[in-house]
């Protein structure tokens, strides 16, 4: 009998944060490099920018030698093939991936979310309430962090309320810090999350160019954003993905096979 995957988000009602990022950074860092099996759901209907981001490299490869010999030997060092990016309505992504799980021979590990910048009906709250754990980037400003807390905070307040909600814990985490910021700002945001009981993770993202690097058209540059290959060792070294990425496994009491 196939395990029954973890239900994991990153989501977050500040547009351009970093949700799609970094299901896509977690799902081929856990995939390619921590040798779980992940499937994504691409909620972010109609756009599904995963799902377009997979479909533009796959273009690439076809025209791309390096990135076509780089492909076949990461796939025949591990013995499995990219992980799937299916796309759904985000009130239907649970039953739809229900759906998709049931028809796979393969078991998985966990499944990643792309919800909706936005979370304004029943149907995403529910989608929402039926992750195991949600993670939630943020940046460190006063409308990042109302926008976030005005919905983080209640939605908190209901896991403790209601024992049958699936949902077990959300985790905040800062991303895209800039050295600029003064650190008694910092401090202060994190008193605020503390106040309210919130969970936020030690691990901070810095300001960083290499998170929007993605495969070239027809160059050979290192890759650090993509849904076909893992972040580029090199690339990875002070981007905090790798702290990042161990603190979630810890935190969802998951191990890595490789």
């Amino acid at each position: 009998m196939k395990q029954k995957p973890l239900f994991i988000a990153f989501s977050t009602q500040k547009g351009g944060v970093g949700k799609s990022t970094f299901t896509i950074l977690a799902a081929s860092y856990l995939h390619y490099q921590k040798g779980l099996n992940v499937a994504v759901m691409d909620c972010d209907y109609p756009q599904c920018s995963v799902h377009d981001m997979r479909k533009r490299e796959i273009r690439q490869l076809e025209t791309n030698l390096h990135y076509q010999s780089k492909a076949i030997t990461l796939f025949e060092s591990l013995g499995k093939q990219t992980y799937p990016v299916v796309c759904s309505k985000p009130e239907e992504a649970i039953s739809r991936a229900e759906e998709f799980l049931s028809k796979e021979a393969a078991g998985y590990d966990v499944v990643f979310f792309d919800l909706p910048g936005t979370i304004n009906n029943e149907g995403v709250i529910a989608t929402f309430m039926g992750m195991d754990y949600v993670f939630v980037p943020m940046s460190a400003s006063r409308l990042s962090m109302e926008s976030t807390l005005s919905f983080i905070i209640p939605a908190s307040e209901l896991i403790q309320e209601h024992t049958d909600i699936n949902l077990k814990s959300i985790h905040l985490f800062w991303n895209r810090i800039d050295g600029r910021i003064k650190k008694e700002w910092l401090t202060h945001y994190q008193g605020v999350i503390r106040e309210f009981g919130l969970s936020l993770m030690q691990t901070a993202i810095p300001q960083s160019v290499r998170y929007d690097k993605e495969q070239s058209l027809e160059g050979s540059d290192a890759v650090f954003l993509s849904t076909i290959f893992p972040a580029d060792k090199n690339l990875v070294k002070g981007s905090n993905l790798d702290m990042l990425i161990d603190e979630l496994l810890d935190i969802i009491h998951l191990k890595p096979r490789i």
